[in-house]
């Protein structure tokens, strides 16, 4: 991978972030459509929710139609991921785009996906409400699960069995940039918060205008994360990769 793939041995901190950066802004217009369509799916419950006249509680648990948005939304959000990842791929080896093809391949692992997305889930939560380190380590190793998924063609338990094996050696240096990636996301998000309560101030929080407005940043601020955080695994895929 031309734009993301760091050198064999010792790899830096800094090398995986500088690596992630320069992926992210060399396929951030083509990938950022998906990105905002796999962020919607993922917001369909509470745009139902509050299209509905609730307010977000956890009553929102209890409801048919809450439950089965957010099942279907993270099922197609994990579908759009997949190819958006994909694609962001293809342009880092300078491969032409297909976005057909990029689509019936991530439709062709869509049972892989879903049921390691769910192991993973699954053994993530068991980790923290055991010891709650096991769950920690857990979420770092599968950073590179979707990678390993798409590209290495084996199940979903292989997949994450593989997903640890490969992130073991690089763990500490994988949880680093994850902290760094998030506190940046973190001071972002505040910032983006501040706009929006200025926003509400000037057109008034229940304002038609600003529900839109608010809408839409909130889906497109989730989306450059998420093409980010792609490019991120798939720096930390090829690393692993090439560290194994």
């Amino acid at each position: 991978m031309t734009a993301s793939r760091p050198s064999p041995g010792a790899v830096r901190v800094s090398d995986l972030l500088e690596l992630a950066a320069r992926l992210f802004r060399a396929t951030l217009l083509k990938c950022l459509p998906l990105g905002m369509l796999a962020m919607v799916c993922w917001q369909l419950p509470n745009f139902y929710w509050t299209a509905s006249g609730h307010q977000m509680s956890l009553k929102a648990q209890f409801d048919p139609g809450f439950n089965l948005l957010t099942v279907v939304g993270t099922a197609v959000q994990l579908w759009l991921l997949g190819a958006m990842m994909l694609r962001q791929r293809a342009m880092g080896v300078g491969a032409p785009l297909d976005s057909a093809a990029e689509l019936r391949a991530a439709t062709h692992r869509m049972p892989v996906i879903l049921l390691s997305a769910l192991l993973a889930t699954i053994s993530i939560a068991a980790g923290l409400l055991l010891l709650v380190l096991p769950g920690i380590y857990l979420a770092v190793c599968y950073l590179v699960w979707l990678p390993v998924v798409l590209f290495d063609g084996i199940g979903p338990y292989d997949s994450l069995l593989r997903s640890v094996r490969l992130i073991r050696p690089l763990w500490p240096k994988a949880l680093t940039a994850l902290v760094i990636v998030l506190l940046l996301v973190i001071i972002a998000a505040i910032v983006f918060g501040a706009i929006l309560a200025a926003l509400a101030g000037v057109l008034g929080s229940e304002a038609p205008v600003f529900q839109a407005l608010s809408a839409a940043g909130t889906v497109a601020f989730g989306a450059l994360f998420v093409v980010f955080l792609s490019a991120l695994q798939l720096v930390l895929h090829s690393a692993a990769s090439n560290s194994a």
